[in-house]
């Protein structure tokens, strides 16, 4: 259970035998991510594994599965990456090494699919927790999800909108935006040009966890943005055990608004 930095910046040795002063930080961090990403995305390496999360049968919701075929009838469908959830102790981690004080903040994920980090969200005092999903077929799910889920109690706001993360209107206040490698890049383009067009427009506070993200270069150039940091992060044993993937860590790159 370690969250395993990749620095942004490396000097000297690392350990006793590897220089890596030839080498910038973002060269080394994005060798390791395609290292990394080609051993996940081997589609033959599923592993057999639960197929309802221990979260689902706790909280009598719905958020497990792997899906692939999300037809909407939408422009984008084409740039949909599909469904998996997230697995709950990698996001509480890679939530909580924002050290943010949450009830400043609205948390939005875009492309949310059944709910689960929406549900796991609510649990931190946000002033609202927001989803974006365009498949009809999930959005009906996350907000059954979301009735059950409140039952037993939630910190924040929580609310699913069935709408395009390329024309999502961005709401007021300090953000928190979540997104798990939901589309492609033709999306992602639309996502930022509106994300910052949104921040010029009114200038706020903005932070940024992108997840199992393939896109990082994209985020890179944006000059409005200052990375604070990529990290793999390891599951514990009960997200493992109903993990579809032979990996048992996911990386995470997290960004902010530049001030000044």
């Amino acid at each position: 259970m370690r969250v395993r930095d990749l620095p942004k910046r490396f000097s000297g040795r690392v350990g006793s035998a590897m220089s890596v002063k030839a080498e910038s930080a973002k060269a080394v961090s994005s060798k390791v991510w395609s290292r990394w990403k080609l051993r996940r995305m081997e589609q033959s390496e599923y592993r057999t594994y639960r197929a309802v999360h221990p979260f689902d049968e706790r909280f009598g919701v719905e958020t497990s599965g792997l899906i692939y075929d999300l037809p909407t009838g939408s422009q984008h469908d084409a740039c949909n990456h599909g469904y998996f959830a997230v697995a709950p102790s990698i996001f509480r981690k890679s939530l909580e090494r924002l050290k943010l004080d949450y009830k400043r903040f609205r948390f939005v994920d875009l492309g949310s699919g059944k709910g689960r980090a929406l549900l796991l969200a609510s649990d931190y005092p946000f002033r609202e927790v927001i989803g974006v999903e365009l498949s009809p077929q999930l959005h009906r799910i996350a907000i059954r999800n979301i009735s059950r889920y409140l039952r037993s109690g939630t910190a924040a706001p929580l609310v699913s909108v069935r709408a395009d993360a390329a024309e999502f209107t961005w709401p007021s206040g300090p953000l928190v935006i979540y997104m798990w490698n939901a589309f492609a890049q033709p999306v992602m383009e639309r996502v930022l040009d509106n994300l910052r067009t949104a921040l010029r427009d009114d200038p706020r506070e903005m932070y940024l966890v992108y997840m199992h993200p393939e896109l990082e270069h994209m985020f890179d150039r944006q000059l409005w943005l200052e990375r604070l940091w990529l990290a793999e992060i390891e599951m514990d044993e009960e997200d493992y055990s109903a993990w579809a993937f032979p990996t048992r860590t996911e990386f995470c790159v997290a960004y902010r608004t530049v001030v000044g």
